[in-house]
């Protein structure tokens, strides 16, 4: 899903999305506070759904020639860290520091969660595969809402954001009961 798509769906829900969309498309100043705060509320959106609900996981492979693993050298900023494994795939104990982990010199496999990235306009949510537009738009709604004064617009699309945000949960979580038999 673009992060575009989401900013100006919810720009036409409130009415001013020709104003928005001519700001983006052709920098136009009139609609510039509305537009990047928008922006803003669709990233704050996409980070507290990975914090809140639905974590983002990343694996990555690192070579490090002393047992120092920076976390900067991850390709997305951690959340916490799941795993960590040798060459062979077999768990490694680790020690986790602010701004680096301890483990083996080598080759290491690294599972954890992470926050995305700030996107920009242009830009690709990293929850393109795992929920629907709505649910985005809900949220960005509620945000710009809330932040706006507008409280009960903003409760009315917070419940809304929160319902979808229960529904993708629920069906993330449904595990199949094996049939019953009558004897």
């Amino acid at each position: 899903m673009k992060v575009k798509d989401i900013v100006l769906s919810a720009a036409q829900t409130l009415g001013i999305q020709e104003g928005v969309a001519a700001y983006f498309e052709e920098g136009l100043e009139t609609f510039k506070r509305e537009g990047e705060l928008l922006l803003a509320c669709f990233n704050t959106v996409e980070c507290g759904l990975a914090l809140e609900y639905l974590p983002l996981y990343a694996e990555d492979e690192l070579l490090t020639p002393t047992k120092r693993l920076e976390f900067s050298s991850l390709t997305y900023a951690p959340v916490r860290i799941l795993n960590v494994a040798d060459q062979n795939g077999n768990s490694i104990a680790y020690t986790l520091y602010p701004k680096y982990l301890n483990a083996q010199v080598g080759r290491l496999k690294v599972t954890y969660t992470y926050t995305p990235d700030k996107k920009d306009i242009d830009g690709e949510s990293d929850f393109s595969l795992l929920v629907a537009d709505n649910l985005f738009i809900y949220g960005v709604l509620a945000e710009y809402c809330m932040s706006e004064g507008r409280f009960e617009e903003g409760g009315v699309w917070d419940k809304k954001y929160k319902e979808a945000v229960e529904s993708v949960i629920r069906i993330r979580s449904c595990k199949r009961l094996s049939s019953r038999r009558w004897v």
